[in-house]
């Protein structure tokens, strides 16, 4: 099994400098933000989400912790205390997989700014986000440029980076980007500046293989590098099958979330434990459907995310208790 996809046993999952930040998690689909920030050793303590498939999920693994549905009629005072507010706000409008895609201006992907609306009255100490990497050419880039100043006129300053499943060590070829900002502080700038070597990615794990090799243990499907037939926008084209498995594109002009767990063969049915497997997803934190999945942030990538973030409060309270 790989080291990566741990079992879903939250109780264990503590800060070894015994400190710890609470997380309000918005757009939380079924807690892939929460579940690695919980790893690092943070604590959840709100969580808003409309699906009502990722809601039973959330319900599920978060009992006690309160929950709202439409950010669009949540009130400030509603969420509790938190340092750190986490989104993966919807990326129908941003995705290059949408044709005349409406960009910040778009119904779903808009909803950054409700959450934007809450974050500028609470003013929460750090905001990590989450979006696909249509949001850096969406509208030309006036998307991103628009996402960072209004950040900035909230007080917010920061920066973004891209990161592959891939070089998590996962079999699959899924980049996404993140933001990562903090209100009135240097601690973004710390996160930056001392964070650039990712865990996974040391000299001997680059040496180890090639590009699209990956310390992955998910099995190999029989076909090996064969040519296959792919699941493309507007229809399907060939490629070659290989440890990394590609994402799910949009057909006929609908945005479909999720992604497969190999190229989908003519005739295979979609294998939904590969898929959970891909992202790093344990198996009781998930849902009949793989667009849940596909749509969660992988708890690999935030649990890194959360231990950087956490190494950066400990050096802070350091350099004022010096």
């Amino acid at each position: 099994m790989n080291p990566l996809l741990r079992p879903m046993d939250r109780s264990s999952y503590s800060d070894e400098g015994g400190s710890t930040l609470r997380v309000a998690s918005f757009f939380a689909g079924i807690g892939g933000f929460e579940l690695g920030f919980e790893r690092a050793g943070m604590q959840v303590v709100f969580q808003c989400e409309i699906d009502p498939h990722a809601l039973k999920i959330l319900s599920r693994h978060w009992p006690e912790v309160p929950k709202h549905e439409d950010i669009q009629t949540l009130a400030p005072a509603a969420i509790p205390a938190s340092e750190l507010w986490c989104a993966g706000w919807p990326c129908q409008d941003l995705s290059n997989a949408k044709p005349g895609r409406d960009g910040l201006n778009g119904e779903k992907s808009g909803l950054y700014y409700d959450f934007l609306r809450l974050a500028s009255e609470v003013h929460p100490t750090w905001l990590v986000l989450e979006n696909v990497p249509g949001l850096i050419s969406a509208e030309q880039g006036a998307a991103l440029e628009a996402v960072a100043d209004s950040l900035e006129e909230a007080g917010y300053l920061g920066g973004w980076f891209s990161c592959n499943l891939r070089d998590a060590g996962l079999p699959q070829n899924r980049d996404r980007v993140f933001i990562v900002a903090t209100h009135r502080s240097g601690r973004a700038y710390h996160f930056f500046a001392h964070g650039r070597e990712l865990p996974w990615d040391s000299p001997k794990g680059r040496a180890s293989g090639s590009a699209g090799e990956t310390g992955s243990t998910v099995p190999r499907s029989p076909e090996g590098n064969t040519p296959v037939v792919v699941q493309r926008r507007g229809g399907f084209g060939y490629t070659k099958a290989s440890r990394v498995c590609p994402a799910i594109r949009a057909q006929t002009g609908k945005h479909q979330g999720g992604h497969s767990d190999r190229p989908i063969l003519c005739g295979q049915e979609l294998d939904v434990d590969r898929v959970r497997e891909t992202d790093g997803v344990p198996r009781r934190l998930d849902g009949r459907r793989g667009r849940l999945i596909g749509n969660a942030v992988s708890p690999v990538i935030s649990e890194w995310i959360g231990r950087r973030i956490l190494a950066v409060e400990r050096e802070c309270a350091g350099d004022l208790e010096a």
